[in-house]
Parts: structure tokens; C-alpha cells; sequence
């Protein structure tokens, strides 16, 4: 494929999440060349029954549309969450019920045809960080029912997002109708999703509404979803989505059901791992609130998918490492705050991140400040994810619990640490804790740090 075919590919659908599903700007809803006859939408007037705006929220949620289409700070759902991509922003559109800012003229067809298939009101494509290649697998009733919420459980918002702009030619939406017939989609679900067993509910759950294989699974050169490493772990805005298949040294095969059920309702498990970035918004917003039942079959599903190994992990990633036991290292010289020249692993960590995990990394002992052994992020062969924490911090409310760590990127309220001190940091992290040196660079650093999100 030619290099500039496959970059083009990529800055639409690199900016995807375990939680995306962004969206092409609606059609103008006062453009008479695609609005519909007014009595086409919904009615706004009468209200549809209580249980079934009652499982459209639910979906909605196990399909986490809040995550992409809420702005930090926004309000639900209306839009303007701004990823940087190779060719341009991609900026989250309105979807609340709004007639002239959202999706309020959209028919219940309209709707269909954009979660399911990826075509806009005005008939143009959406870009596929839209996962409608996943939620094409979504029965009938569900997408009923979702749109009845959407329509009239969500509360219209008068605000349009900037578009998005990218460079030509990813500009050219009709390239998405040549990707569409590559990627291919998955057949809707048939009956009634919430009768089905619990290895069928959990696959439905994980395939179409949780979309786990959009960032858990890697892409071929056409960046479709390799079918053959479903969940095998991959690349995403900075992060890395791990391998969450059944392999014992790659995956998560040492976890048992009631670990992953713990793990996706409050995003912590004490010696195992705990959610930030993408994920730590998936259990936020999405995984937290689904029912335990819903948990169970989700995790039953995932854990007992095809074990899939990667090269570079030589180790369980959370059995690495051990409380670190050496002499103090301060010497009870004060740091200015204003001083400006670099310091090394070490003494980054001490001052910067001993006094909540501890000297010897240990963390606190109600794991609030987890263990930095045992702990699959520092023991993963792929250090993205802990850069990306020290640059984005931690900030999740899932489960009743709330988990906080500030980042230590340029806009830090605590200590804003250079590209080289990250990288020296992260360096010294892994090797005393988890699976070694990895060499992390400053231009790494930076890289990630272009990647991290942005407001209007």
C-alpha cells in the first residue's frame, strides 16, 4: 500500500478509543436538501415507555458514547472533544436531541444507518474512530431503544462543536466508503439480547456494544481489525491497549473471573493492575455501571478467548518486581522549586513520587497509591502507558471510589517535569520495578505528549 494511502487510513482511525465513537458533523439541520419531513423524527411530544428509555440508557452506556462525545468540562454528550491526529483534529460532534445543533431531525432509520453503518444524515460517510463496525453487530431492539433515550432522555444542548478539518486528502470522505468494503461489518444480533446465556451476552457485550477489539486487537495494512489477534493488544493515541487474551505470560490467563468483573467495575486490582487514560474513561463511564451479571459474562467471554503471545514479553507482566530495599538518598539539601537543571531517575522519583508509593514502591497501605511491583502497567515490555500516566495522571471515580494522581506534563498544578526527566523516570521505574530498562527516550516522551487531548 502506498505510504501516504495507509497515513491517510491511519489519522481516522488511530484516534479511536476502547471508548471512541466519534463522529462526522450532522447535516445542517436547516439545509432543505437533506432535512427530513418534519414528522419523520421523533416525536418530542409523546414520550416512549419508561423500561424502554430505561434499556436505551443502558446500552448507550455499555457503548460508552459519553466518553468521545462529552469535552472535558462540556456537558454530556454535546460534543467538541478535540484529538489530534496525523492530518488534522478530529473534533466530537452534538448528539443530544438539539433540532438544530444535535441529532433532533434525525429519524429513527437516520439513526440507524449512522450507529450501524457509519452514514450521516446528509448520506456522507463518518470516519470509523465512529466504531460502527462494531456496533453494526447491535440487534434491532437495541437500537430501537437507544434512540428513544437519545431523543427523549437526553437533554438537548444548543452548542456546535468546531468541525473537523483534516488535510487532503483524508478530507475526502468518500475514502471511507473504500475502507468500509475492506473492514467489512459484523451481522446485527438477532432476538433479544438481554434472554441470551451468559457466554452469548458476554460476547455480544465485548464484540458490539463494549468494542473491545477497536483498541485491544491490531490492524493490517488496510487498518482492519486482524482477526486472527483479536485482543492481542495494540497501539493507541499515545497508550498501549494491552493483550487481554487468555496467554498466562502475554494476556491476562493468571487472572481469574472475579478479577476482571473487580478490574472493569472500580478500575483497581491490588497486584494486578489499575485503569487510566482510555480505559480508566471506560470503566468510569461505561463498565462500572453494567450489572453484574453483565460483568460476569463479559469477563467469562474475554477470559476465554484464544491465547495469543507477544515476542516481547518475557513474564507475566504483573508477577514483576519487589520492594526495594537501599539507603535513603536524600541528603537533606532543599530543592528550589525554580531550579531548572535536569535531575536523575532516582531523585525524580524521590521527589516527586515516593511520598505517595513509598521509598521502596510499596505504595499505600489501602493500595489508594498502588504497588509499582505487581503491577502490570510497570511490568509491561510496552512502556507507553506508564509515560502517558506520569504525563496525563490519573483521575477516575468508578465503583464508589475516587483515584487520583496529578501528571507532570507542561500544564501540571504540581511539578512539570521536561520530556528528559520523563523519560528518565520511567527508565528508572521499570528497571527497579518492573521488567528493566526499556530506554524510553525524550523524543518518545514527546511524541506522546503531541498525543494528548485537547479542548476547542
Amino acid at each position: 500500500m502506498p505510504d501516504v494511502t495507509r497515513k491517510i487510513l491511519w489519522s481516522v482511525l488511530a484516534t479511536g478509543t476502547a471508548l471512541a465513537s466519534l463522529s462526522a458533523t450532522p447535516a445542517r439541520a436547516d439545509d432543505p436538501a437533506v432535512a427530513p419531513p418534519a414528522e419523520a423524527a421523533a416525536d418530542s411530544t409523546t414520550s416512549p415507555p419508561a423500561d424502554l428509555l430505561a434499556r436505551g440508557e443502558y446500552i448507550a452506556t455499555a457503548g460508552d458514547c459519553v466518553a468521545c462525545h462529552t469535552a472535558p468540562g462540556g456537558k454530556p454528550f454535546a460534543g467538541g472533544l478535540r484529538i489530534t491526529t496525523p492530518m488534522g483534529d478530529v473534533v466530537s460532534t452534538n448528539i443530544t436531541p438539539d433540532p438544530d445543533h444535535g441529532i433532533g431531525k434525525y429519524t429513527e432509520e437516520e439513526f440507524e444507518k449512522a450507529v450501524r453503518h457509519g452514514i450521516r444524515r446528509d448520506g456522507s460517510r463518518l470516519y470509523p474512530a465512529m466504531p460502527y463496525v462494531s456496533y453494526s453487530g447491535m440487534t434491532d431492539d437495541d437500537v430501537k431503544a437507544m434512540y428513544a433515550w437519545f431523543m427523549h432522555g437526553v437533554k438537548p444542548v444548543a452548542v456546535t462543536p468546531p468541525v473537523t478539518e483534516l488535510n487532503f486528502p483524508a478530507n475526502l470522505r468518500i475514502t471511507m466508503a473504500v475502507w468500509n468494503m475492506v473492514a467489512g461489518s459484523v451481522e446485527p444480533e438477532t432476538g433479544d439480547s438481554a434472554t441470551y446465556d451468559k457466554m452469548r451476552r458476554g460476547k455480544y457485550l465485548a464484540n458490539a456494544l463494549a468494542h473491545c477489539g477497536t483498541c485491544h486487537t491490531p490492524r493490517n495494512m488496510m487498518l482492519s481489525e486482524k482477526e486472527d489477534s483479536y485482543l492481542a493488544g495494540a497501539p493507541l493515541l499515545g497508550w498501549y491497549a494491552p493483550n487481554i487474551t487468555s496467554s498466562k505470560t502475554s494476556g491476562i490467563g493468571n487472572w481469574s473471573e472475579d478479577d476482571l468483573v473487580t478490574y472493569l467495575r472500580t478500575g483497581h486490582v491490588a497486584g494486578l493492575s489499575q485503569a487510566a487514560g482510555p480505559m480508566g474513561e471506560a470503566v468510569e463511564h461505561s463498565t462500572s455501571h453494567l450489572t453484574d451479571d453483565d460483568l460476569h459474562a463479559l469477563a467469562a467471554y474475554i477470559l476465554q478467548v484464544p491465547a495469543k503471545e507477544d515476542e516481547a514479553e518475557h513474564g507475566p507482566r504483573e508477577r514483576f518486581g519487589q520492594a526495594l530495599d537501599t539507603p535513603d538518598i536524600r541528603s537533606g539539601e532543599l530543592t528550589r522549586i525554580d531550579r531548572l537543571d535536569e535531575m536523575a531517575g532516582p531523585h525524580i522519583y524521590d521527589a516527586n513520587c515516593a511520598a505517595c508509593h513509598g521509598d521502596n514502591g510499596a505504595g499505600t497501605s489501602d493500595h489508594y497509591a498502588p504497588s509499582l511491583f505487581h503491577n502490570s502497567v510497570v511490568g509491561s515490555a510496552h512502556p507507553d502507558d506508564l509515560i502517558m500516566t506520569v504525563l496525563n495522571g490519573v483521575d477516575r471515580t468508578a465503583g464508589g471510589l475516587h483515584a487520583f494522581m496529578p501528571g507532570f506534563d507542561h500544564g501540571s498544578d504540581v511539578q512539570r517535569l521536561s520530556n528528559t526527566e520523563i523519560a528518565a523516570l520511567v527508565n528508572y521505574v521499570t528497571a527497579t520495578f518492573g521488567s528493566g530498562d526499556h530506554g524510553v527516550t525524550a523524543d518518545q516522551v514527546e511524541k506522546m505528549r503531541r498525543q494528548l487531548p485537547k479542548t476547542p
